[in-house]
């Protein structure tokens, strides 16, 4: 047959290696120059390689004068890298050396540098030799590579189950099944493995997938015979079934337990009814590494031979073996933000451009269970950024999300509610039991109700993830209440709105989460759209929905790792595009100190007190006493925000008294038409979120209860229709001066004033 001719790149590879002999003066010889038979074949050059008194007693295997090895260079040359094959096997075992007969110089196609091109490849070739006169050759920091087989059926087999521990301590040859589950036509999945037939007799299996307790749940699954051998293969099986067998007895196999084996798993698939017909009769064969340390395993390899495929052949036909066992494998998502979700169970609302990314992200990291929560439906004009398809257009979102994500990973579970949020959180049946909640609505109302939902909820708390994005995707924030946090989405939320007021890296977030103003027409994608939306393609919701999830999940790791009771329970992560123009950074994160809780048990209001307006409050107390004496009363107002649908009563801050007041040991009165004016520029400042609220006072001779002067004064208050907040602070003037001191919270008395007078029922709150 003509040989075809080379490609530029092979010519300027030969014309290459003909430079380096010639400069190498007579260290290497070119041999032969072989070229392709037929098009898409490397140029095969043989090159010998001066080893003429270089080996030593260190030498890691003795070398010939002349050591012959054939230099196959690929079409695409410099694209691809050649390879270095032997026309021997002397240096089977050697590290770098596969299958007894070939160089391995490049661990990884990028370890390959086509800028040296040839003078680069020879340079490495000639150090792989030097290294071995030397014996300072070293093996790479990768499991040792597996044993070559050779024709291939093109079927699949998929290993993701690690071996039980009594066969993984057994050094010996032994004999066990595995169970194996059709996935499709050529892809096999080992679901279990099973140490004898006793066992394989017993165990009904159960698939999470299927809901049956039997072997024939689904018509996929099926026995195949497993044989662990104790010594390694070598680098290659052979490749007939005569010296496969032959080989198998010199391990210690007995042809009888072989048979045995192979006729119950036989017999025992000969019952299963399945739609693909009779189950495939294979062999699973395991076996150690050379270097036993190299990898964490008994059995570092698996080969899957197909025994009916030829059977009248003395070929041998193998499956290609993707060996996923988690002992013997990394993640390449490994010491990364997601590994956090590995094994956990997630619950994710809202199933749209954020939401659905999410989900998937999870999915792929490895949670054990993933909730996905949505009531709408897929139109048209969400293809553009959601991660739907055509054939999806009517369906529910959840059920057509958790359709393609449950043939992402088989090991997981992702459980469709096509619900609505707001009903999911507030009605029956109660929320599943979690490790992490994220919501990806960017609804309020779905906000307030999970805020309501987790003060008002008894026992254990989830992490709360909320994500959001701005009007024109610009810039995107994310909330994360970690168990213990006085506060959820809106309420992190709130006081992320409230830092940015004051702090001009971040007021550009002031104006996207909470402008002052309507921004005039709402965008509206498509005519009948639900909801008016944000402009913002599937690149920007996918770059941030990738990034404020990894950022939560990166600081519930660092919650798990600390020791210091002191660490953050409320925390935001702040993400802008290059093009938001804005001062701040391009990414922040932000934490604050939990409020102060306190409890209205008969209106069933939270009343949540920040550090910073206690400490006001404390100053003012200070201040008082030294003036007039400890037992004139002082106060002022509160400031803050009352959010009757969450039922949450936020005290931000906390001013002495307005001008006008009067102050005395019989009690305070505060001037309400001052209070509110001296509010106004507050409330301006914060776009709404810190507004006059009510007023607190001390009670240094009596208990923290309010009299009858109170009363009618937050009566007074609450007449414009807006209800009022009372904050006493008593206890006696000594329980006041060791809170001026820093010991002890005083008596709080904290009661909320309606303009309904039947709504304005006594309530205190003990400490």
């Amino acid at each position: 047959m003509a040989a075809v001719a080379l490609t530029p790149g092979q010519s300027e590879a030969l014309s290459e290696l003909r430079e380096i002999v010639r400069i190498n003066e007579g260290r290497i010889r070119l041999e032969d120059v072989r070229d392709p038979l037929r098009e898409g074949l490397p140029l095969a050059v043989d090159l010998a390689i001066d080893c003429r008194g270089e080996t030593t007693a260190e030498s890691s295997a003795p070398l010939q004068d002349w050591e012959p090895v054939t230099v196959l260079v690929p079409p695409r040359f410099p694209f691809e890298h050649p390879e270095v094959t032997l026309p021997h096997r002397r240096f089977a075992g050697l590290p770098h050396v596969l299958w007894a007969d070939a160089i391995c110089l490049y661990l990884a196609a990028n370890d390959w540098d086509p800028g040296r091109r040839m003078h680069g490849f020879v340079g490495q070739l000639l150090t792989w030799f030097e290294e071995v006169a030397r014996g300072t050759i070293t093996g790479p920091e990768v499991p040792w590579h597996a044993p070559l087989t050779h024709w291939r059926t093109g079927e699949y087999l998929m290993i993701r189950t690690d071996l039980p521990e009594p066969l993984e301590n057994d050094p010996g040859l032994w004999l066990a099944l595995a169970v194996v589950e059709r996935v499709g036509d050529p892809l096999y999945d080992v679901r279990r493995w099973l140490r004898g037939r006793d066992e394989a007799k017993e165990i009904r299996w159960h698939d999470r997938r299927f809901g049956e307790d039997n072997f024939d749940a689904h018509g996929g699954i099926f026995l195949a015979p497993a044989v662990a051998l104790p010594e390694p293969v070598g680098f290659a099986y052979p490749n007939s079934r005569e010296e496969l067998l032959t080989a198998l007895a010199g391990q210690g196999l007995a042809q009888r337990d072989y048979r045995e084996l192979r006729e119950f798993t036989r017999d025992f698939n000969g019952g299963i009814r399945n739609g693909y017909g009779p189950a495939p009769d294979l062999l699973l064969l395991g076996s150690p590494a050379p270097d036993r340390h190299a990898v964490p395993s008994r059995i570092a390899h698996v080969a899957a031979w197909a025994l009916d495929v030829g059977e009248d052949l003395d070929e041998v036909g193998w499956l290609t073996v993707f060996d996923q066992r988690p002992r013997i494998t990394t993640r390449r998502d490994t010491t990364r933000p997601a590994q956090w979700l590995v094994g956990k169970r997630v619950l994710v609302l809202g199933c749209g451009a954020l939401g659905a990314p999410t989900a998937e992200f999870c999915v792929r990291a490895g949670a054990a269970e993933t909730y996905v929560i949505d009531d709408a439906e897929v139109r048209p004009g969400v293809l553009v950024r959601q991660p739907y398809t055509f054939a999806d257009i009517g369906r529910n979102k959840a059920m057509a999300l958790a359709e393609r994500l449950g043939a992402v990973n088989r090991d997981a579970l992702v459980r469709p509610i096509p619900f609505d949020a707001i009903g999911f959180l507030t009605g029956e049946p109660p929320m599943p039991e979690v490790d992490l909640v994220i919501d990806a609505t960017a609804n309020r109302s779905v906000a307030s109700a999970l805020e309501w939902a987790r003060w008002t909820a008894d026992g254990r708390q989830p992490p709360l993830l909320s994500m959001m994005v701005g009007h024109d995707c610009e810039r995107a924030a994310a909330t994360l209440a970690l168990p213990g946090a006085s506060g959820a989405g809106v309420d992190i939320l709130r006081r992320l709105g409230i830092t940015a007021s004051a702090d001009g890296d971040l007021y550009d977030l002031l104006d996207d989460f909470f402008p002052g103003h309507p921004r005039g027409v709402p965008f509206q994608p498509e005519p009948g759209c639900s909801d008016p939306t944000y402009v913002g393609s599937a690149a920007d919701l996918a770059a941030f929905a990738g990034h404020l999830l990894n950022d939560g999940l990166a600081i519930l790791t660092s919650a798990e790792k600390a020791y210091d009771t002191a660490f953050p329970r409320r925390w935001a992560s702040v993400a802008r595009t290059p093009t938001a123009g804005a001062a701040g950074a391009a990414r922040q994160r932000l934490s604050w100190a939990n409020d102060h809780v306190r409890l209205d048990p008969v209106l069933r209001y939270q009343m949540r007190v920040d550090p910073a307006a206690l400490a006001s409050m404390r100053r003012e107390v200070a201040v008082m006493a030294d003036r007039r004496g400890p037992d004139v009363e002082t106060g002022g107002m509160l400031l803050g925000q009352i959010d009757q649908a969450s039922r949450v009563v936020w005290i931000t801050d906390a001013d002495g008294p307005p001008p006008g007041s009067e102050a005395s040991a019989e009690g305070l009165k505060l001037d309400p038409t001052a209070a509110r004016d001296r509010a106004r520029r507050r409330r301006r400042l914060t776009r709404g979120m810190v507004a006059y609220i009510g007023a607190w006072h001390t009670h240094p001779g009596y208990l923290a209860l309010p009299s009858p002067v109170d009363r009618r004064a937050m009566d007074e208050m609450a007449s414009d229709g807006m209800p009022v907040l009372l904050m006493i602070l008593g206890g006696g003037s000594d329980r006041l001066a060791r809170w001026v001191a820093g010991n002890e919270l005083p008596d709080l008395h904290l009661q909320l004033f309606f303009p309904d007078p039947e709504d304005g029922r006594d309530a205190s709150v003990l400490p």
